[in-house]
């Protein structure tokens, strides 16, 4: 009978973690991704995203727009700039030309291309992977900018990640973006933009010792800093034109002999639109003489880097005991609270 109910313990919380994974990845995607991806497609004919023209659709600009009588226009550089250098003027000339091929041929069909347009960390590299393999890393700038561009792309939906290191060596989180190639088309997804990387310098703080919490992100970009504790505390400053940010952190307020963890995002205008990037990474930290010993900070119960179904055997394995690493919230029992934590630390 014991047993029965045992299993039926397990059961329920196993139907229960289904549940609130769900609810939680919807919510974890809705708070990490508020940014914006703008995705054009050039070839379509219609005008989108950042495009000035598309095919034949120079929304309604003929060679008379520009000045001549006669010729036609050319929707060049990915649908982003008009060329007008096959228009000219005639002595005499009756009406200026539109766009496209003369005699009313038909453009030919061109490759399937994919640009992607991001920002990380200033004169850095981005990983880009597909399907979990690497396929490409590029170069950022000064600025942190980023492009790519290939044709080795199938048309209909693609998923791409993204990740880099910083200047000191704190790593990303997994970016991922989601979105529809269209075929004989350059499809143009901006938007990759990498949260700020986080660090702490010291794992272990005094409560009233001030904890500097630093990293890198785009340059001259407000970071806002998410201390969480019972009523979650925000530090804001600005990053560097070379991208680091740091903030000193007042632990006073914060509970102690208790582990608590912050994270950051950045928030920027760029061509007018204001955007906020998704969250950083957690970073944990302990307030406090002395950790328990075998706690396991922000839910990795296996100390590889990620929360996910490992580290949620490992909790069920040690379910109603007092294992250290397991009781997350160390009030010396394993139990739905814990469970909760992990699915706030979630990263799958």
């Amino acid at each position: 009978m014991e047993l029965w109910k045992g299993f039926l313990k397990i059961l329920l919380l196993i139907s229960t973690f289904w549940f609130f994974l769900f609810f939680s990845l919807k919510t974890f995607a809705q708070k990490q991704v508020p940014t914006i991806v703008g995705i054009s497609v050039c070839g379509d004919g219609s005008i989108d995203g950042f495009e000035v023209c598309d095919g034949d659709n120079f929304g309604g600009k003929t060679c008379a727009t520009y000045g001549y009588n006669r010729g036609y226009l050319l929707c060049v550089d990915n649908c982003t700039r008009i060329s007008a250098e096959h228009c000219y003027t005639e002595p005499g000339g009756m009406g200026a030309g539109g766009g496209g091929y003369p005699g009313g041929a038909t453009a030919p069909l061109g490759p399937t291309t994919l640009i992607i347009l991001g920002r990380a960390y200033p004169d850095t590299e981005v990983k880009i992977l597909k399907d979990g393999k690497e396929i490409a890393r590029v170069k950022t700038d000064s600025q942190a900018n980023f492009s790519w561009q290939t044709n080795d792309i199938t048309p209909g939906v693609n998923s791409l990640s993204f990740w880099a290191d910083d200047k000191f060596g704190l790593r990303s989180i997994l970016y991922t973006l989601t979105f529809e190639v269209m075929p004989n088309a350059v499809t143009t997804v901006r938007g990759a933009y990498l949260p700020p990387t986080i660090g702490v310098d010291k794992n272990v703080v005094k409560r009233g010792e001030n904890l500097k919490i630093f990293g890198q992100t785009i340059p001259e970009a407000k970071v806002p800093v998410y201390v969480a504790s019972p009523a979650e505390i925000v530090k804001e400053t600005d990053s560097k034109k070379t991208g680091e940010w740091e903030i000193l952190f007042d632990t006073s307020p914060l509970e102690d002999e208790s582990m608590h963890t912050a994270k950051s995002q950045f928030k920027t205008v760029i061509e007018g639109a204001t955007i906020v990037s998704g969250f950083s990474k957690f970073v944990s930290f302990y307030v406090g003489k002395k950790p328990p010993a075998g706690a396991c900070p922000g839910a990795d119960l296996n100390q590889d880097g990620k929360v996910n179904l490992t580290d949620f055997s490992i909790l069920l394995y040690y379910w109603g005991t007092n294992n250290p690493c397991a009781d997350q919230n160390q009030d010396g029992k394993v139990n739905l609270v814990d469970f909760s934590i992990m699915m706030y630390y979630w990263t799958g």
